[in-house]
C-alpha cells in the first residue's frame, strides 16, 4: 500500500511543478510583472531542485526516513497553502521555492522507502511504480490544473495542489511502515562508488538521454501544429498518447529486476535514438507522428526508474538518498540542456523537424555511456527492507540481515 501512497505524494509534488507552466500569463497579469518575470518561478524552481537535492540529502542524511518524508510532504503542503493565499510576486516566489525544495528532498527519500518495503525482486518495479506519479502528473496533473485555475482562478489551482499533497502526507503518517536506517553508516564508501567509472556511466546515461528527450518534447506542440499539421484539439490528444507512453515505459521498466538492469538498459536508449531520428519522417503524418510520440514517451520513462534504481542499489542503503538526489540533479541538469539544445537548432534556422535527429546525437552518446555501464558487470545490491520494531530508523543494515538469519 505504500508504494501507491508515494506514487500520489509523487504525483501531487509533480503537478506543484507542472500547474504553472499552463498559467503564466494569468499570474502575470495578476500579480503585475511581465511574463518573463512570472517565467521566473518556473526558472528557480529547477535551480532548487538541481542544485538542493544533493546538499538536502546530505544536510538530513541521519534523519530518519519515515519521519523525513512526512516533514517533506508537509512542507509540500504548507508551500502550496503559500502559493495559493500568495498576492504578491516576492510571496508566490517563496512559496514556490520551499516546493521546489520539498520536491528535491522526496524523490530521494521516497526511492529509498519504495525499495526497502519490497522483496529485493521487486524494488525496480517499486521504483518505476514511484515515477509514475510524475508520468500521470504529465497526462492528468498539467492539463487538470490548468482547467481548474482557468474556471477559477490561478489560486485555486494550488488550492488543489495542497489538497493532494495533503492527502499524501497523512498517508505517509498512517501508511509509512518502519524504514532501517544506520543514522552512523560512514558515507566515503558510497561518494567513492558514486564517482567510479560505471556510476559516473549511468549519470552520464541520464544526463544525454534527458537532453535529447528534452530537446524534442520541448517543442512537441509545435511541431504537431506546424509541421504535422495538427488541430490544437489533436495535439492534446496527442499529448495523452504521450502520456499513456510513459506509464507504458514505466511498468515495463517495473518488470526488470534489479541484477538484469545493466545487462538491458542499452535497449530503450536504442529505442529513445531511433524515435528522435525517426522524427524527420514521423512528424509529416499524423498517425505515425503520434505513434513515434507514444514510443520516446515510453523509451524515456523505461530509462529513468532503471538507473535510478542501479544507482542507489550500487551504492548501498547508506548512500542511496545522495545517489537518488544526484541522479534527479542532473536529470533537471539535463532538462535546461535540453530545451537549450532545441532552441539552438531553431536559431540556427533548420526548423522544427530538425530537433529530433540532433537530439538523437545527444541519446546516442548516453547509448554508448550504457554499455559502460552493462561492461561494468556489476550487481547493484538490494536495499536493506526489513523492518525492525521499536528503533526501527536506528538499526544498521548488517543487524537486520543477521536478524533476518537468524530468524531463517
Amino acid at each position: 500500500m505504500i508504494i501507491y501512497v508515494l506514487m500520489l505524494c509523487s504525483f501531487a509534488v509533480a503537478t506543484t511543478e507542472f500547474v504553472l507552466v499552463g498559467l503564466l500569463p494569468e499570474v502575470s497579469t495578476d500579480l503585475g510583472v511581465g511574463l518573463p518575470t512570472a517565467g521566473l518561478l518556473i526558472t528557480f524552481y529547477m535551480i532548487v531542485v538541481t542544485v538542493g537535492g544533493p546538499a538536502a540529502a546530505m544536510l538530513t542524511r541521519r534523519l530518519p526516513r519515515r519521519s523525513l518524508l512526512a516533514v517533506t510532504m508537509a512542507v509540500a503542503c504548507a508551500s502550496a497553502v503559500g502559493s495559493a493565499l500568495a498576492d504578491t510576486y516576492p510571496a508566490l516566489l517563496a512559496a514556490r521555492l520551499g516546493s521546489a525544495l520539498a520536491q528535491a528532498l522526496f524523490m530521494s527519500v521516497a526511492s529509498q522507502i519504495a525499495m526497502a518495503a519490497v522483496p529485493p525482486e521487486k524494488q525496480t518495479a517499486a521504483v518505476a511504480t514511484v515515477f509514475n506519479g510524475f508520468a500521470v502528473a504529465t497526462v492528468a496533473g498539467l492539463p487538470l490544473g490548468t482547467l481548474v485555475g482557468h474556471a477559477y482562478g490561478w489560486h485555486a489551482a494550488f488550492v488543489l495542489v495542497a489538497v493532494l499533497s495533503g492527502i499524501g502526507f497523512v498517508g505517509v503518517v498512517a501508511l509509512c511502515p518502519p524504514v532501517p536506517h544506520d543514522p552512523h553508516a560512514a558515507m566515503r564508501g558510497s561518494a567513492v562508488a558514486l564517482v567510479s567509472g560505471p556510476a559516473l556511466a549511468a549519470l552520464a546515461v541520464t544526463l544525454f538521454a534527458l537532453t535529447g528527450f528534452v530537446a524534442a518534447f520541448t517543442y512537441v506542440a509545435p511541431m504537431l501544429r506546424e509541421v504535422t499539421g495538427l488541430s490544437a484539439g489533436w495535439v492534446s490528444v496527442a499529448l495523452v498518447v504521450y502520456g499513456v507512453g510513459t506509464i507504458a515505459g514505466n511498468l515495463l521498466a517495473g518488470r526488470v529486476p534489479p541484477g538484469r538492469i545493466a545487462r538491458l538498459l542499452p535497449a530503450p536508449l536504442v529505442l529513445l535514438t531511433a524515435s528522435l531520428l525517426a522524427q524527420a519522417v514521423l512528424l509529416h503524418n499524423a498517425v505515425t507522428a503520434v505513434a513515434g510520440l507514444f514510443l520516446l514517451g515510453t523509451a524515456a520513462f523505461v530509462v529513468v526508474p532503471l538507473v535510478q534504481t542501479w544507482l542507489m542499489g550500487r551504492v548501498g542503503a547508506a548512500g542511496a538518498g545522495l545517489a537518488a538526489a544526484v541522479n534527479i540533479s542532473v536529470a533537471g541538469l539535463a532538462g535546461a540542456l535540453g530545451a537549450s539544445l532545441g532552441g539552438a537548432v531553431l536559431s540556427a534556422g533548420w526548423g522544427l523537424a530538425a530537433i529530433g535527429p540532433v537530439a538523437a546525437v545527444s541519446a546516442l552518446v548516453a547509448t554508448v555511456a550504457s554499455l559502460g555501464v552493462r561492461r561494468s558487470g556489476t550487481q547493484p545490491r538490494p536495499v536493506d527492507n526489513q523492518p525492525v520494531d521499536n528503533q526501527p530508523d536506528r538499526v544498521s543494515g548488517h543487524a537486520v540481515r543477521r536478524a533476518g538469519l537468524e530468524a531463517a
